[in-house]
């Protein structure tokens, strides 16, 4: 499994954070595959995004309480398009919450 952090700056508001991870991945050509919260991180909201056509599985998970964003993507999940679309949805995230 790979991991990636995002930068969050300790004055970002994080309330509209989910939305836009959701619209900039949409606007990426993703779907979302499923959207619940991770156990560890109560409050948590977890992602897997998916590109129609295509395999792999790109997860992104918001966890405010904890002021982290992450994406990871599983072994088994893996897939050509995951690595652009990543690099593109992080670089814009982080412009935003700046």
């Amino acid at each position: 499994m790979q991991e990636f952090e995002f930068h969050v700056p300790t004055s970002a508001q994080l309330k509209n954070a989910d939305g836009l991870i959701e619209s900039l991945c949409i606007k990426e050509g993703l779907h979302v595959g499923l959207k619940g919260s991770l156990a560890r991180f109560p409050g948590s909201i977890h992602w897997h995004f998916k590109k129609p056509g295509e395999r792999g599985t790109l997860e992104i998970t918001s966890s405010p309480h904890d002021r982290r964003i992450w994406a990871q993507v599983q072994s088994g999940r893996r897939a050509d398009w995951i690595e652009p679309c990543l690099k593109t949805i992080k670089a814009k995230l982080e412009k935003a919450l700046r």
